[in-house]
């Protein structure tokens, strides 16, 4: 006779279960940041004069929230109390506090942050040359691996508006799929299924051409879910127009190459850097990547080259990398007017390393570039668990090409890392991790990007804390003395964990 009250009773919990209130991502505090990207408008009057904004994506890591999502800081408008004043982010270039700021406060209002699907990855920029506001591209490992794009504008009083491209302040809905509904104009002779990105991870804007480069992690398998046939691409979009009508897909395992995940790209005068990392493979479990470094033609994509790089320097997988161009001389171009010398700096794992490879090819305009010649310059050991990496530039003369300076965070030991290429070796370490449940919830340095503005004889860098839900800023006042790297500040409320279960405390913090 109880049956038909327990059956009710049962469907009276799930039903609760199931329809839960909507639990929105907090815009008080972050939650996971990782990517991360810098602006600062033309018309603000330069460092002195503005701090700029500074964009974070939250990647909601333990699912505590609906979705992840991004928000937009006005760095000016942030403030915190020290010894009894309020005080605001110092300007670049003024003097490091003697101890570091804690800006628990972000100021952020409704129209600074919009939702986003959850496990986001790296963040990119771009300026559109028409409107002179910002896009920010921001990729997701989460359900459906969507590729979120926001458009930035600044409101009343320089606060900071964003809205996803699409419309609206949830991104997730009509956002661009990279592993669903591929147009089968796309399918590749010869596969079952049209190309998919499993995993995205990586994005970059390549200003000249206007292309966003989206790499992934995963292999993608064809049919999908059967562990066979795979393959990795390099995913590309119009930055003006990053819908169907403009996706893209490189295939980066010709004949006769293994196939592998990837992590980022580079873009040289003639060739795409993309480099390899570590992937799921289906039903087998995570292997080792089968690729470290891949160069694809920027005019002609089908042609995919393979540095014979374990032959000269092994490594395991490979994370950031970035290019400048070296001199050429004047004799030098009379004679091979297409002449191009470029410097990639790579991080690797397995060993943890800062890898220095320059290349020499010629970049036909318009046409395919030649077989490149490559060394490697040099290898340096880092902290464990490298992930992302900056070049401030010392801006000197172009006949001095060795002046740069390579920012690297790490992962393991939740520091910053400065290598001096003038001098070859790393003249400091500035540690980011806070002394509060280091155990059980790491700080974990992992995004980095940086203000290194033109004229000015400072840089500063902005370090997202995954672990600890913080992000820091780093600032060398004296980029003759990199050594001096100090830690500024601390944005947000660090991140409380649950010492027994490991796992975020999902609550607001309460002031």
């Amino acid at each position: 006779m109880r049956l038909p009250f327990l059956t009710s009773a049962l469907l009276f919990v799930t039903a609760c279960s199931t329809e839960s209130e909507p639990n929105p991502p907090p815009s008080t505090r972050f939650v996971y940041p990782s990517g991360v990207a810098f602006w600062r408008p033309p018309t603000a009057g330069g460092p002195a004069a503005s701090n700029g904004y500074l964009f974070v994506a939250n990647a909601n890591f333990d699912n505590c929230y609906d979705s992840g999502s991004v928000v937009a800081l006005n760095l000016d408008a942030l403030s915190a109390q020290a010894d009894g004043q309020s005080v605001s982010v110092p300007r670049l270039g003024s003097a490091v506090p003697a101890s570091p700021l804690v800006f628990e406060d972000l100021s952020t209002s409704g129209d600074s942050l919009v939702q986003i699907r959850s496990f986001a990855g790296d963040m990119a920029l771009w300026v559109n040359p028409g409107s002179g506001l910002p896009r920010l591209f921001v990729p997701s490992r989460a359900e459906g691996n969507d590729l979120h794009a926001v458009d930035v504008s600044l409101g009343a009083n320089g606060a900071p508006v964003l809205r996803c491209v699409q419309g609206g302040v949830d991104c997730r809905e009509g956002s661009l799929s990279l592993t669903n509904d591929i147009p089968e104009s796309l399918r590749e002779e010869g596969r079952t299924d049209p190309p998919r990105a499993p995993s995205p991870i990586g994005v970059t804007v390549d200003d000249a051409s206007g292309t966003l480069y989206v790499t992934h992690s995963e292999a993608a398998d064809s049919p999908a879910r059967s562990s066979t046939n795979f393959e990795n691409y390099l995913v590309t979009l119009k930055t003006d127009n990053p819908t169907r009508d403009t996706l893209g897909f490189i295939p980066l395992s010709p004949t006769g190459y293994a196939y592998g995940g990837s992590d980022s790209t580079t873009v040289g005068a003639g060739y795409i850097y993309v480099t390899g990392r570590n992937f799921v493979e289906g039903t087998n479990g995570t292997v080792a990547a089968n690729f470290v470094l891949r160069l694809v033609d920027k005019n002609v994509p089908g042609t995919v080259l393979e540095p014979n790089l374990s032959s000269v320097y092994g490594i395991r997988e490979a994370r950031a990398a970035r290019v400048v161009s070296r001199p050429v001389t004047a004799a030098e171009l009379a004679a091979r007017p297409n002449l191009v010398r470029e410097r990639l700096y790579m991080l690797a794992r397995g060993p943890d390393t800062l890898l220095t490879l320059d290349f020499e090819y010629e970049a036909v305009p318009g046409g395919a570039a030649t077989t490149p010649f490559f060394r490697v310059a040099s290898a340096v050991p880092m902290p464990d668990g490298v992930s992302d990496m900056q070049l401030i530039s010392r801006q000197a003369p172009p006949n001095d090409a060795n002046t740069n300076i390579l920012a690297v965070t790490s992962t393991g030991d939740s520091a910053v890392s400065l290598y001096d290429e003038a001098l070859g070796q790393v003249v400091a370490q500035v540690p980011l991790v806070n002394s509060q449940n280091q155990t059980s919830n790491p700080s974990q340095a992992f995004g980095l990007t940086v203000d290194n503005p033109p004229g000015a004889n400072a840089a500063r860098l902005f370090v997202t804390n995954f672990g600890d839900g913080q992000v820091a800023i780093v600032d060398i006042p004296d980029l003759t003395r990199p050594q001096d790297a100090k830690l500024t500040a601390r944005l947000g409320t660090q991140q409380q964990r649950d010492p027994n279960q490991g796992t975020s405390v999902c609550q607001e913090n309460q002031p």
